[in-house]
């Protein structure tokens, strides 16, 4: 039982950790090995906001999916075929 508990709290735990926090912890360790203190700075800034376009093209993408399937769904309906 004792088990059961401790992976549901990591679970929890794990979740609770931001996007932003995971890009972040990403990028610093991609660039830790750079010993030049504002060319690691750079990465680090330039890894960060690559990550944020990529979550946001991300997120328009699954929109736009949402949206076609909403589309086909009402031109269905608009058929009279019957839903499943």
């Amino acid at each position: 039982m004792k088990s059961i508990v401790t992976i549901a709290l990591l679970g929890l735990l794990a979740g609770c950790v931001s996007s932003a926090e995971y890009d972040r912890d990403q990028a610093y360790s991609r660039c830790d090995s750079i010993s030049d203190e504002s060319s690691r700075n750079r990465c680090i800034a330039d890894a960060v906001r690559q990550a944020e376009r990529d979550r946001l093209d991300d997120a328009a993408r699954q929109k736009q999916h949402e949206d076609n399937a909403e589309r086909r769904e009402i031109g269905r309906e608009i058929a009279g075929a019957e839903k499943n």
